[in-house]
């Protein structure tokens, strides 16, 4: 990954695309690499980056009104005619697809990324080498975008008719420490620290919270109601 590098490689076509089957040991190499590249970078050089890729003027958001602008003729979109490999292709094109229906230029589609985790959503997005398509690194954007939004939907439905906040605060810490270092670098600095702080509090209160698997892992499998019916007997005897 060339992190300096936030211009559009007009030349994927001859690149081999890398596996993103989830949960595979190939997305668990090449995410801990780029945690591991990224960690090398000052935090200026961090946040240049996050701007430069995510932010309101970022590669992501002129793709998007490039898109809105010009539809299917947006030179954005040149790269995938280039690619050689019917398979390759193929993924790209349900990714124009989808950024053509984001901009309501085509009905509804489901996102070609949709499904994968988010350490292999990361592959993709972040991946500057060329590897991938800019509309296939916009697609894996949007579907990273909705995983974690659905998951902060899933936290704050855990608040409601409950005082204590346990699950929120873990859920932060979980959500947080799966990003990269280019997404944590708009975050204050003591913000781990800080919500550290707050389970610790909640813990004194409420009991050690004592559950099966990461809260993320567990509210793709069950419901907010579900998950607060498991701690709340062990919390009310603690108290």
């Amino acid at each position: 990954m060339a992190l300096c590098n936030t211009t559009r490689n007009r030349t994927p076509a001859s690149k081999p695309l890398p596996a993103i089957v989830p949960n595979d040991a190939d997305v668990t190499a090449r995410f801990n690499l780029l945690v591991d590249q990224q960690a090398l970078l000052s935090s200026g050089h961090l946040e240049t980056l996050h701007k430069q890729w995510l932010g309101p003027q970022g590669i992501f958001a002129t793709f998007s009104a490039e898109i809105d602008r010009l539809g299917r003729q947006a030179p954005a979109l040149d790269e995938v005619d280039m690619l050689a490999d019917e398979a390759r292709a193929h993924l790209a094109e349900r990714a124009v697809v989808f950024a053509l229906a984001k901009s309501n230029r085509r009905s509804a589609v489901v996102n070609p990324f949709r499904g994968l985790s988010r350490e292999a959503l990361c592959c993709v997005v972040f991946d500057d080498s060329g590897a991938y398509t800019l509309v296939e690194r916009y697609a894996a954007y949007e579907a990273m975008r909705q995983c974690d939004s659905d998951f902060f939907i899933k936290l704050i439905a855990t608040t409601r008719g409950v005082v204590e906040r346990r699950i929120v605060f873990r859920g932060l810490l979980e959500h947080y420490d799966r990003l990269l270092p280019v997404e944590k670098s708009i975050y204050p600095d003591a913000y781990r620290e800080t919500q550290q702080a707050h389970l610790d509090r909640e813990e004194v209160l409420y009991g050690p919270l004592m559950l099966a698997d990461n809260i993320v892992v567990l509210l793709e499998t069950i419901s907010p109601i579900e998950l607060l019916e498991q701690i709340r007997p062990a919390a009310e005897s603690f108290r």
